[in-house]
């Protein structure tokens, strides 16, 4: 409860530092972070889709966008959100998971194994994935 009660706070700072720069990226990203964590999903969109808006190259607000638009379950926007963090900072570990997650979302699985794959850094499908990826393909 006492969390809560902190990102409240830093809600009612980052909401006096844009009365002074609004167009700050930070400052917006750090606003949707504090949202999010409060699980005000479509307060936190709005902030981050400020934050690309003003920073286009910003991979890390591409990612918790995505993961906002997880939370709201738009997997389609989620996907593109970290496809474009990825295309960004290509190596990005949380892009891929939450890319991972997204398709999870959209039930393309296999593609999922990839994202998750990518994201703990295999290279190459071992083969008990293989088989637990046919056996779900099989399943659906």
């Amino acid at each position: 409860m006492r969390r809560l009660g902190r990102y409240e706070q830093a809600i009612a700072s980052i909401d006096q530092a844009l009365g002074v720069d609004s167009s700050d990226h930070k400052i917006w990203y750090n606003r949707g972070e504090a949202l999010a964590n409060l699980g005000r999903y479509q307060e936190a969109l709005v902030c981050f889709e400020r934050t690309v808006e003003i920073a286009p190259s910003d991979h890390a607000a591409w990612v918790f966008r995505g993961v906002v638009l997880i939370h709201l379950n738009r997997y389609e926007e989620a996907l593109s959100s970290c496809d474009k963090a990825l295309e960004i900072a290509p190596e990005d570990k949380e892009a891929w998971t939450f890319r991972g997650a997204a398709l999870h979302g959209l039930g393309r699985y296999k593609e999922t194994y990839a994202s998750y794959d990518k994201a703990l850094g295999n290279p190459k499908t071992p083969r008990w994935r293989k088989l637990i990826q046919k056996w779900v393909m099989g399943n659906r």
